[in-house]
């Protein structure tokens, strides 16, 4: 062990009600203390395992603390950081607070930035709006603007929910262009991991499998039919690299993510990575109590490490295994309880693999098994 992950839920509120949300908390309790900040980095940074310490700082909506709790915690990162230790800071955003004093804060000490935009006003203005139900792409772009003053280019986090499934690939690819955003991650739209049912009534939605296949084909499509284009998009590049032989960078696609990927609530608790919620069989327990040792030891996460085992051997049989190494957890474990068309034996992803295989990008011949 290497390498440590840590999503940190620094708080819960959030300035925004994006309609397919269900991260973002009201009331008190729902701000990490500055004892609980201070074990977290302490207890992160002292395990002599960890080399590479990524702190991924999220909400809720993080600008919503003052920047006083940003700069503690890079403060205590260099009281606790060991001379070997290489510690990454990184934060995501719906930019709608972004300031000067904000993105000046992220340009001096180097923190990499993500914001939220998932498209065009009639897709991003559907889902995305504030307490009051007012539309807020324009407050996002003006953040985008003010990172982009002080030398910051972002990366961009675009939710696919069912109005970009209907506007359809070219439009999202169109939006971007026109806003000059290079560097794009898609997060398709999953409901909480302890929902019932899903669909689009009454606050619920899912995209499964079989729709974002589709999608990703049809954008694949449309950006490598276009000339010139900079766009990076992360799931399309990691699966061409991986067929070519290069590791795929994206935790989606790396095979193993237990024990390394965790999620740090405000409280505390310790739970695998931002997709399973409250589900107690994805709590490893709290930072206060433990340490990582005892962390890895728990035993929800040596049963969920072995679950995950058991279902990457069911996928093995798969000849596209070796391209997505069985693809997300979580997407599998929402495919089980949700979609009528889940198979033990493929990710979901065994469409888009093959149609990547027969129309590969220009400049890169098509990829045999023999290459990956």
């Amino acid at each position: 062990m290497t390498s440590v992950e840590l999503i940190v839920k620094a708080t819960r509120l959030c300035n925004l009600r994006c309609t397919y949300c269900y991260d973002w908390r009201a009331g008190e309790g729902n701000t990490m203390s500055f004892r609980t900040l201070a074990r977290l980095v302490a207890r992160t940074l002292s395990h002599p395992d960890h080399r590479t310490v990524g702190f991924d700082w999220h909400g809720g909506e993080p600008t919503v603390l003052p920047l006083s709790f940003f700069k503690k915690a890079l403060h205590l990162q260099e009281r606790f950081r060991r001379p070997d230790q290489l510690v990454r800071n990184a934060i995501q955003t719906n930019a709608t607070r972004i300031t000067p004093e904000w993105a000046r804060f992220f340009a001096d000490h180097h923190i990499d930035v993500g914001i939220s935009i998932d498209g065009p006003a009639a897709v991003h203005d559907r889902y995305r709006v504030d307490r009051g139900g007012r539309p807020t792409l324009a407050r996002t772009l003006e953040g985008l603007r003010q990172l982009r003053n002080h030398g910051i280019e972002p990366g961009v986090g675009v939710v696919v929910d069912r109005a970009a499934l209907q506007a359809g690939p070219a439009a999202l690819l169109d939006f971007l262009d026109e806003h000059r955003i290079r560097a794009v991650g898609l997060n398709f739209v999953m409901p909480d991991a302890l929902a019932e049912d899903v669909g689009h009534e009454g606050g619920r939605h899912y995209v499964d499998p079989d729709q974002s296949a589709r999608f990703l084909i049809g954008l694949y499509d449309c950006w490598r039919k276009r000339d010139g284009t900079e766009i990076h998009i992360r799931e399309l590049a990691a699966l061409v690299d991986s067929l070519h032989g290069t590791r795929p960078s994206p935790c989606t696609l790396a095979g193993r993510c237990f024990g390394i990927v965790f999620r740090i609530e405000p409280n505390g608790d310790v739970y695998h990575c931002d997709y399973f919620g409250e589900d107690p069989r994805y709590r490893w327990g709290n930072i206060n109590t433990s340490d990582f040792s005892t962390i890895r030891q728990d035993a929800n996460l040596q049963e969920r490490t072995a679950v995950h085992a058991e279902e990457r051997n069911r996928l093995r049989s798969c000849e596209e295994f070796p391209v997505c190494n069985g693809w997300c957890p979580h997407v599998r474990h929402t495919s089980r309880r949700h979609y009528a068309g889940h198979r033990d034996d493929c990710c979901g992803l065994r469409p888009l693999i093959a149609h990547i295989r027969a129309n590969p990008p220009s400049g890169r011949p098509a990829a045999t098994m023999a290459q990956i």
